[in-house]
């Protein structure tokens, strides 16, 4: 292992700070989705044709969509960084990161000249077509380094971070110049999946990730990897329910009942909004039966354990509880910009821990049956 990657080396503490920036981002770009302030500028990159919007700063509305892309530039920056601590270590690979800091900056000019074409539909599609073909050239690099060059987790999950952080400005920028509630989502959820990216990259560079894994017998670390897995999809899931309601349905609530939709418990899927909202509350219930049924799994048993994967589910079905709650108070409240944009930070610690419970239980290690017995 390179000594820039041991444990507890400064690079663990940079992959952490990265994550914590990464947070903040997100929780930012909820408040600017609570506020509809996501559209007071209709140009990108710039705002209002300037780095800096005069009065930005005076002004709610544009302080946070201004300062969410002033963090997701800071986020971008972060982790070309990171890669380059990972990546470089002759001046060839330098030399190869510069190439491709450049491809991906051409790039983006086709993308940004693409969403500045607001009249000449034609040129508009040609722009993004040849955005799109420069887009496959470093998805294809990043697909044959895995494959051929030996690179190690980091530089595997660092090079993928940067590519998804890009692709991500690509995401948000679309959403403001083609004004589309649709790129709107995809940004949103695509941010979640990027985040969860970051946290393996911290799990990875960390003092503990040798001995991070779970502990238990075969056959229930074989069940525990499935459910962890399944518990991770199913809370994104939830996170693109929300970002569907959030975006698609931005004042108000479509309805007002706590439990009930439309004052059923089925209702009718005519409205898409409506029947996301109840897709929403029923998936919630789902997310906890389904923790609550993993946890009694590992209590059966536990003898055979070292007890971390039950500490973890628990600490996911508190914050399931809590995420309740709130989303209750959300509704009670008719969406309190506060209320809402803790009850979409709460969801992404739930998406995090989940995340980390489904890595830990991937990285476990069977125990001998026979000393299990013994020990029971």
């Amino acid at each position: 292992m390179n000594s820039s990657t041991t444990p507890g080396s400064s690079l663990s503490w940079y992959a952490r700070f990265i994550v914590f920036v990464s947070l903040l981002l997100i929780w930012w770009g909820a408040a600017t989705t609570t506020k509809q302030a996501g559209m007071i500028f209709a140009d990108w990159p710039l705002s209002m044709g300037t780095v800096n919007p005069p009065g930005w700063l005076e002004n709610m509305i544009p302080f946070l969509e201004h300062t969410h892309r002033l963090l997701a530039k800071t986020v971008g920056i972060l982790v070309l960084i990171l890669f380059g601590l990972t990546y470089i270590k002759t001046g060839k690979r330098a030399l190869e990161v510069a190439g491709l800091i450049v491809w991906l900056v051409v790039m983006m000019g086709f993308f940004i000249a693409a969403g500045a074409e607001r009249f000449d539909p034609v040129r508009k599609q040609m722009l993004l077509w040849i955005a799109l073909t420069l887009g496959a050239g470093p998805i294809l690099w990043l697909i044959w380094s895995w494959r051929k060059r030996g690179w190690n987790a980091l530089q595997k999950l660092s090079a993928l971070a940067l590519l998804m952080v890009t692709t991500q400005a690509v995401l948000g920028g679309l959403r403001v110049t083609e004004i589309s509630d649709g790129f709107a989502v995809f940004h949103g959820c695509f941010a979640q999946i990027f985040f969860c990216v970051l946290i393996l990259i911290a799990m990875i560079a960390g003092p503990k990730w040798e001995d991070c894994g779970f502990t238990d017998l075969q056959r229930r670390l074989r069940l525990t990897r499935f459910s962890g897995v399944v518990l991770w999809l199913l809370i994104l899931l939830q996170l693109i329910f929300g970002a569907t309601m959030r975006h698609f349905h931005r004042s108000g609530l479509v309805d007002s009942g706590l439990v009930k939709t439309q004052g059923q418990w089925i209702p009718s899927f005519e409205d898409p909004i409506v029947a996301v909202l109840f897709l929403h509350k029923f998936t919630a219930v789902c997310i906890l039966l389904f923790s609550v049924g993993i946890a009694v799994r590992l209590t059966v048993g536990r003898a055979s354990s070292d007890g971390k994967a039950l500490r973890n589910i628990g600490l996911i079905i508190f914050l399931i509880l809590i995420q309740l709650v709130l989303g209750l108070t959300v509704i009670g409240t008719d969406k309190s910009f506060w209320v809402t944009n803790v009850h979409v930070l709460n969801g992404l610690a739930i998406l995090a821990f989940s995340f980390v419970f489904a890595v830990r239980a991937w990285k476990g290690r069977a125990t001998d049956a026979s000393l299990a017995k013994t020990g029971a």
